[in-house]
């Protein structure tokens, strides 16, 4: 699709660009100095590509993603969105194709590789520790930008004054996100919703340029999704990248900037969230009529209400 190549942002944009002051639970989050300026080329992948025997996962995808931007990855199931995910963040190693963090190789490498390159990512299935609190599941991820790491901090006395400034930072996180009361009770007793929202807060404790969200809003409630899509333009404000996989298609659409679809592991659409919502190739693939039955498509993008 032409013009939707470099960088753009969704509907709802914060305010602050007249030189307002935002509202405290509206502005910028998590900028900090030397994050990249918005618009710079953050992850490029070019012809990734990933088979398993004879099925072809992905084929030749590529994407560049720009600091400050949303973008969405969407298609029908089997699409090959979370293999693309992994083969990104170094979970599984590519047939072909490159993957660039920051202009570091990332392809075909351990996920420490992506993370060190400033990138964090969550999971479609919960990747919380179960033995943890919410508290420690957060820490886990704080400790990963510390200097002294898990072992430092529990034998040296620097370590020990870093870890109070850990546990301070994550129990603000937490608060951000509404899950300070929540702080010292075990991860897996609450509810499904709000684990996914400790797994968001744990990498966001990483505070990384670029995050990686596996269907965020899996499990969550119409509040809590709204929390979310909140949190996520806020962290765009503050510079951050988001890529996001979710199958709340019309929840993405209002919240990405620009949308990525996959169908059968081919890229068939890039472009502005009302550019792909009526695009032919789109609607087929996800209702099943051929792009080329334009009564079919033209129907299917009027709704039920629409003329025949």
């Amino acid at each position: 699709m032409g013009g939707a190549d470099g960088p753009l942002h969704g509907e709802e944009e914060l305010p602050a660009a007249d030189g307002s002051t935002p509202a405290p639970d509206e502005g910028p989050l998590l900028a900090r100095e030397g994050r990249p300026a918005p618009g710079t080329p953050l992850l490029e992948v070019e012809g990734l590509t990933k088979r398993f025997g004879g099925v072809t996962a992905v084929d030749g995808l590529d994407l560049t993603v720009y600091a400050g931007e949303i973008v969405a990855l969407i298609g029908p199931n089997g699409a090959g969105k979370t293999t693309a995910f992994n083969m990104i963040s170094g979970a599984v190693v590519p047939t072909a194709g490159r993957v660039t963090m920051a202009g570091t190789r990332v392809d075909g490498r351990k996920p420490h590789v992506f993370a060190r390159a400033g990138a964090t990512r969550t999971f479609q299935n919960l990747q919380l520790f179960s033995s943890a609190t919410v508290l420690g599941n957060v820490m886990v991820g704080r400790h990963l930008r510390s200097r002294t790491g898990l072992v430092g901090a529990a034998l040296v006395v620097p370590g020990r004054r870093e870890e109070r400034a850990i546990e301070a930072a994550a129990r603000e996180l937490l608060d951000l996100l509404g899950l300070g009361q929540d702080a010292d009770r075990l991860a897996v007793d609450l509810p499904f919703g709000r684990q996914r929202l400790v797994e968001v807060a744990r990498a966001l404790a990483v505070e990384p340029d670029l995050l990686l969200l596996d269907e965020p809003m899996a499990g969550l409630s119409g509040a809590e999704r709204r929390d979310l899509a909140r949190l996520l333009r806020r962290l765009r404000a503050g510079g951050m990248a988001i890529v996001l996989v979710e199958h709340d298609v019309e929840a993405v659409l209002a919240l990405a900037g620009r949308v990525v679809v996959l169908e059968g592991g081919v890229r068939i659409a890039l472009g502005t969230p009302e550019e792909v919502r009526h695009d032919p190739a789109v609607v087929a693939a996800y209702l099943g009529v051929e792009p080329e039955d334009s009564t079919a498509v033209a129907v299917a993008e009027a709704g039920p209400g629409g003329s025949s």
